[in-house]
C-alpha cells in the first residue's frame, strides 16, 4: 500500500502584517492563551497557531519572560511565553471564520512592551518573514539575547 504523505502548504508571512515597522512602542500585545479564549478556541493550547500560522506570534526569551512576570502577564512557573498583536486577533475577529461564534473579546486585555522587547521582536519578524530582501527595514544582529544599545528604531536612514 502507498504510504500517506501529509503535504503542509507553504505559509505566507509577508505583507503589512510582516513588516518589523509597524512594531512600535505603541503596540499592543496580548499573550497567546488569552487570544485563543477570545477568539473562542477554548483552552486548547496551540490551537490558535494551527489555524493561523501566519498571524505573527513572537516567542520570548527568558528576559521577556522574567518581564511579563514582574508586570502580572505570566505566572512564574513559566512555560512558553508567546505573545500576538491584538490589532492581528481583532481583525481575525472579524472574519467570516469568527463573526458568529463565541467570541470573548474582554479577554483582549492588550499591553505595551519596553523597546528591548520591541527590538527582539523586530528581529525575530524579519528572521521568519517568507518574502525577505522585498522590506526597506534595516537588518541589525545581534549576538546576545539582550538587544544592545542600538536598536533597530533607532537605524536612521538619510533622505539624501
Amino acid at each position: 500500500t502507498p504510504s500517506k504523505i501529509k503535504t503542509v502548504d507553504s505559509v505566507r508571512r509577508e505583507g503589512p502584517k510582516w513588516d518589523p515597522e509597524r512594531l512600535a512602542l505603541d503596540t499592543l500585545f496580548v499573550m497567546g492563551a488569552r487570544a485563543n479564549k477570545a477568539l473562542g478556541l477554548g483552552n486548547t493550547r496551540g490551537r490558535l497557531y494551527i489555524k493561523h500560522p501566519d498571524v505573527f506570534k513572537y516567542s520570548g526569551d527568558q528576559d521577556d519572560k522574567q518581564w511579563l512576570y514582574e508586570h502580572h502577564l505570566m505566572p512564574a512557573t513559566g512555560g512558553k511565553a508567546y505573545m500576538l498583536i491584538v490589532e492581528d486577533i481583532k481583525d481575525l475577529a472579524e472574519t467570516d471564520e469568527y463573526r458568529d461564534g463565541a467570541l470573548l473579546m474582554h479577554e483582549l486585555n492588550g499591553f505595551a512592551v519596553p523597546e528591548w522587547m520591541i527590538s527582539k521582536m523586530k528581529l525575530q519578524m524579519q528572521s521568519l518573514r517568507t518574502d525577505k530582501g522585498r522590506t526597506s527595514a534595516p537588518i541589525v544582529h545581534s549576538r546576545s539575547a539582550t538587544p544592545s544599545e542600538t536598536s533597530v528604531s533607532s537605524v536612521k536612514v538619510s533622505d539624501q
